[in-house]
């Protein structure tokens, strides 16, 4: 399914949440293409065994962060400046998912919690880095939805209400933010399918590759693309 057309040779690309899912398989596509990647993840033994894989395939750095810190976003926007003078990609991956049947159950406590990973760390990190994005060769930023977080999804369901209300939010704050930096860096979300990730569950109807496949697509969408939601190559309302 991989566009032919697409050079990723030498782009410069951040990947939040590179360690496992969707992550891992978008920087591995990447790598291959000749791309320099660097890529988070919150769990030390976990990273490092990632990283043993994705260095074998090309320019990998890995970075330790947990968004659910508040520090972590400036940290990572400090380390990506002190090694590139441009960022031609920032893919905002990682996210958080607690699976409860609605609001009742969740309790006051999972939507304060969970909001700093799932929607302030995105913001932050295009906030910190947006000059060096600037900086890029038809930069891009990509935030990662989900199906569950359309306004459609909202009204059928109330079940898992702060994973959906986050990814809801983050839909919002992408059309914000595609607004402002239009002609400058184009900002999409992207809904990657329900996968067997350590966050979809071993349930899912989708591999993880196919996830890291759809991220491939949307970094290969004309530039011109922004504010809209896609899956894949298709938008999505």
């Amino acid at each position: 399914r991989k566009s032919p057309m697409t050079n990723f040779k030498g782009k410069r690309i951040l990947i939040t949440g590179a360690s496992r899912g969707v992550g891992f398989e978008a920087s591995k596509l990447f790598l291959k293409a000749g791309a320099h990647v660097i890529g988070t993840g919150r769990d030390e033994t976990r990273l490092k065994a990632t990283t043993a894989i994705l260095q074998q395939l090309g320019d990998f750095t890995p970075l330790l962060a947990d968004f659910d810190e508040a520090k972590a976003p400036a940290a990572v926007a400090d380390a990506v400046q002190a090694k590139w003078d441009s960022l031609d990609m920032l893919l905002n991956n990682a996210a958080v998912q607690t699976y409860k049947s609605d609001w009742m159950e969740e309790g006051l406590h999972l939507l304060n919690d969970q909001w700093r990973c799932n929607v302030f760390a995105q913001h932050e990190l295009i906030f910190r880095l947006q000059n060096l994005l600037k900086a890029g060769s038809e930069p891009r930023v990509v935030n990662v939805s989900s199906g569950a977080g359309s306004l459609q999804a909202l009204k059928e369901s109330p079940d898992m209400p702060t994973y959906r209300l986050t990814k809801y939010a983050l839909g919002g704050m992408t059309i914000l933010w595609a607004g402002l930096l239009k002609g400058q860096v184009a900002v999409n979300a992207l809904d990657p399918g329900w996968l067997k990730t350590d966050l979809g569950g071993p349930g899912a109807p989708g591999e993880p590759s196919d996830g890291g496949e759809r991220m491939w697509e949307i970094c290969s969408l004309d530039w011109s693309e922004t504010g809209k939601f896609w899956h894949g190559n298709q938008e999505i309302d």
